[in-house]
Order: C-alpha cells, then sequence, then structure tokens
C-alpha cells in the first residue's frame, strides 16, 4: 500500500501553503473527490479570502495563532460554505516546511471532514440547552442519587426549598441531611423505581423556620448502561397549596361549616365502625340525640346571626364534654348525635354511666349563651338509648330521636335514658 493509500485512512484531503500562507495545493484524497470539489476554490487564496469561508464568530486571528508563529498545529476547525450552501466543518492538522537555511516556507498538512460530528455536537447542544431551558422553567427540584444514597446532582430553582443549602448537598449520604421519616420514605421510593422503573406520590412535610411545608417525590430509575451500577432522578414538588386545598375540601365534604363538627356523613360513619366492632365484642354504648328547644324562637327574637353563634357555642361545648374517642357531630339544623363509647360489659353500671354524662350535658349546655352585649337563654332536650351488640344504625337513631321527643313532651329541658332491650311495658327514665 502506498503513501496515499495509507493516508486516505486518516484524512480526507491534504494541502500545503506558500509562506504567505495562501494555498497552493488542496486535493482529494483516495474516495469520492467531487464532494470536495470546492477545494479548487480555495488555491491561490488566503483561506479566509476565499468564497466558501465561514466566518460565523469572527474569532480568525485568535484560530490561526499558530500559523502566525509559524509552529506545527493539529485540531484546527474551519467552516466552510458547500456547494449546496449548507455548513461543513474541517479539522486541519499542519507542519512548518522550512528551506536548509531554516526559513519558512510555508505549511503541509492533512484536513478530516468533520461535518457529522460537529451536527452532532450542535444537536446535542440544542438538546442539552433545551433541557435546560425546561428545567429552569420548572419549579420542581431534581436530584440525581447513586444506589448508596449519595447525592450527585442537584438542580433547584426554588433553593429556599431545600432542607440544607445546595453546595453542602452533593457528595452527602441522604441520611445524614434529611429526617429519619423522610429519608425512610426516599429510600422506600427508590426501592420501588428499581422494580419498577419509577415511582410517584410520595409525600411528606420538612419543617423551616417559616413552618411546615409539603412534598411530593417522584423517582425514576436511571440506567445509563447494561451492566452499569443505576442511579436515580428524584423530581420533588412542592404540594403546600395542594394539601391546604385538600384539607379545605375534605373539610367541606366531612365537617358542618358552621360548626366544625363532623356533618351527618362522616358522623354516620365513625358509628358505623363502632357498630362493626360492637358485632365482634359487644359492650354497653349510648347513643344520645340532642335537640335545642324552641330553637326557632331564638332565631325569630335575636336574629339568624344569634342562632348560629347559639350553635357555634353548644357545638364547642359538646365537643369538649365528650372523649375524643365518642363520635359526636350535626345532623343539621339544631340536631346532634353523640354516641358514648365503651360503657363497660354490666349494664347496671353502663346505664350509671350515661345518666351521668347525661345529665352534665343537659346541665352545661343549658346555660346562657352571651352573644354581644346580650344573653341568649337556651334548652335543650335529650333522648338516649342504651344499647349493646349489632343493630341498625337507622333503628337506633329512630329510636334516640322518639326518646328526644319523649323529653319534650315531657316538659323539656329534659333527658330520657332507656336501655334498647327494655320491657315493652317498661317505661323509659326521664329527668330533668
Amino acid at each position: 500500500m502506498d503513501e496515499s493509500s495509507l493516508l486516505s485512512l486518516v484524512a480526507d484531503w491534504v494541502w500545503a501553503t506558500d509562506a504567505s500562507l495562501r494555498v497552493i495545493q488542496a486535493q482529494p484524497l483516495q474516495g469520492d473527490a467531487s464532494r470536495l470539489s470546492w477545494l479548487a476554490s480555495l488555491v491561490g487564496r488566503r483561506p479566509w479570502e476565499s468564497d466558501v469561508w465561514l466566518q460565523p464568530d469572527g474569532r480568525t486571528r485568535r484560530r490561526w495563532r499558530p500559523l502566525w508563529r509559524r509552529e506545527p498545529f493539529r485540531g484546527l476547525e474551519l467552516q466552510w460554505r458547500s456547494p449546496r450552501g449548507e455548513p461543513s466543518w474541517t479539522s486541519i492538522s499542519g507542519l512548518p516546511r522550512r528551506g536548509e537555511d531554516g526559513r519558512f516556507l510555508g505549511y503541509t498538512g492533512v484536513a478530516v471532514d468533520i461535518t457529522a460530528r460537529k451536527r452532532a455536537e450542535m444537536a446535542l447542544h440544542e438538546a442539552r440547552a433545551e433541557l435546560d431551558a425546561t428545567l429552569r422553567a420548572l419549579p420542581d427540584l431534581m436530584f440525581e442519587i447513586d444506589a448508596g444514597g449519595i447525592f450527585r446532582h442537584v438542580h433547584a430553582p426554588r433553593p429556599e426549598w431545600l432542607y440544607v443549602p445546595a453546595e453542602q448537598i452533593v457528595g452527602r449520604h441522604l441520611r445524614d441531611l434529611l429526617p429519619p421519616a423522610v429519608a425512610d420514605l426516599t429510600e422506600a421510593a427508590m426501592a420501588q423505581a428499581l422494580r419498577e422503573g419509577q415511582a410517584h406520590g410520595y409525600r411528606y412535610h420538612l419543617t423551616f423556620p417559616s413552618g411546615k411545608r409539603w412534598f411530593e417525590c417522584s423517582m425514576a430509575c436511571k440506567v445509563v448502561s447494561q451492566g452499569t451500577v443505576p442511579r436515580f432522578i428524584a423530581l420533588v414538588r412542592d404540594v403546600t397549596e395542594l394539601k391546604a386545598r385538600e384539607a379545605e375540601l375534605q373539610a367541606l365534604a366531612f365537617y358542618d361549616p358552621l360548626t366544625a363538627l363532623p356533618n351527618r356523613r362522616l358522623l354516620f360513619d365513625r358509628i358505623e365502625q363502632v357498630l362493626l366492632r360492637q358485632q365482634r365484642d359487644p359492650v354497653w354504648v349510648a347513643l344520645l340525640f340532642v335537640d335545642l328547644d324552641d330553637f326557632k324562637s331564638i332565631n325569630d327574637t335575636w336574629g339568624h346571626e344569634a342562632g348560629d353563634a347559639v350553635l357555634v357555642e353548644l357545638s364547642a361545648r359538646l365537643r369538649a364534654m365528650v372523649r375524643a374517642v365518642d363520635p359526636v357531630g350535626r345532623l343539621g339544623g339544631d340536631e346532634f348525635v353523640v354516641l358514648l363509647t365503651d360503657l363497660g360489659a354490666r349494664r347496671d353500671r353502663a346505664m350509671a354511666a350515661a345518666r351521668r354524662i347525661g345529665r352534665t350535658l343537659l346541665s352545661r349546655l343549658s346555660q346562657p349563651v352571651p352573644i354581644a352585649d346580650r344573653t341568649v337563654s337556651v334548652s335543650v332536650s335529650v333522648g338516649g338509648l342504651l344499647f349493646r351488640g349489632g343493630h341498625a344504625l337507622p333503628d337506633l337513631l329512630a329510636a334516640a330521636d322518639r326518646l328526644m321527643y319523649t323529653s319534650k313532651q315531657d316538659g323539656k329541658g329534659r333527658l330520657t335514658l332507656r336501655p334498647i332491650d327494655a320491657r315493652v311495658d317498661e317505661a323509659p327514665s326521664s329527668e330533668a
């Protein structure tokens, strides 16, 4: 194989200049010479004087600095205009030619077409620029974590959301930076992403000097190539406002907007849970039906705002008088229900406890309610049903409601209490 054939393995064309850097030779090597037909336009000119020379960035003198010094150079990238008008790139390398007296005679060198590589680099640069622009537009935090739990990269467009400053994160283990519960959750998300490729919906909160903030983490497993150790990309979004809206929606769905007590839907659900336990472990419980006496007259006399204030005050008193485990709620209007749970296995003791609590409710709920510059007198009637074991909730409510009306018929402001298994001829206990 001759020298030209060998050279064609590593270069596309050869070139030479005189001492003034005018091109005196631009010759394709073996291959498709037609695509390099533009080389003829270089001969007799300096490269930057050619019609096909492109100088997009105006850095000619810096690019050509090795030539001014008459030094060897390698990998100088030049941009040309192809016959089709498209830009193309060439990487040239050259050695100075000198005479026997050491006088500079010009350069001789080789050139390699690097158009495909440059276009790939430009495409990659554009893709990276687009990705960077996308990331900058996203408010989410992004972390790259290796399989050992070490943070390798942090993207923090909102640094105030970071638990520790960004410069203290890279290179450290997640358990050195996060609270144990959050670290456990992060590792669980990584484990799921390793199994399934991704993980979503992991929520947690962190406490900052400004207060508590909620976050949601999504995790993806990143495998660069077969056999390499995977890494994980974690996207963390602040969902504090979403959490607040969810809480508001939940409150609207399950709590009475006036009194903040559980509404009928949530109240019945909680009572049903107790009734299910009753089927497994029956103990005595008491269902109290509470109704405000003559509530319409309060609204008519003092106005609906005063009526609402009375309901709010009675609700607060009611909640304060029963245990947190005892369901209590507003059925609507001026009607409330309380379920006294776990009163024991003996009927007499359960009856005594229910009567004691009922009397206390009757006494405290019937105390006057101060509203602005006036005091409103109130009175309530209570019907109480003592039972154990499995029963249908509608039947229990209907029975307690009838006992409450018995209290009203007996003079209002009274408590009427009766066991569900009482004989038909056994009169309920009614007392003021």
